[in-house]
């Protein structure tokens, strides 16, 4: 039977491998802030969504959002953002991470940070069921 923490633990074993640690890019779990902030980063979240539709029996699976926050430096054109989402895209669409099934991924680029003028802000998001 899945878990919450056993969904988490499965995206995290993602930016923890060797294909996203070869990027250079920092990736950091919803909730935790380095003590200095680096120029491009990436923050993910795992967003459980209400609980699945049992037909036959109780459902034994937890189902929800994964949202990919990326931060890269403005004023520098959107190829970085498109290049972070193109790994994202091939590290966790349509892959099965441990128990975690992941889906195809959506890019919505949200502009210049409101919070910091400095960080240009893009959300990757794909759907899961981890059983």
């Amino acid at each position: 039977m899945a878990t919450y923490t056993a969904v988490l633990s499965s995206i995290d074993s993602a930016f923890n491998s060797e294909e996203w640690k070869s990027t250079g890019f920092l990736a950091f779990p919803s909730n935790y802030w380095p003590h200095t902030m680096p120029d491009e980063f990436v923050i993910y979240e795992v967003v459980p969504s209400s609980p699945p539709i049992a037909e036959y029996q109780k459902p034994k699976y937890k189902g929800g959002l994964i949202i990919v926050q990326i931060y890269t430096r403005s004023n520098k054109g959107p190829f970085k953002v498109m290049e972070v989402a193109d790994v994202l895209s091939d590290l966790l669409e349509n892959k099965l991470q441990h128990a975690t099934q992941l889906q195809d991924g959506v890019l919505s680029v949200r502009g210049i940070d409101k919070d910091d003028t400095s960080l240009f802000r893009a959300d990757y998001s794909l759907q899961f069921n981890s059983f």
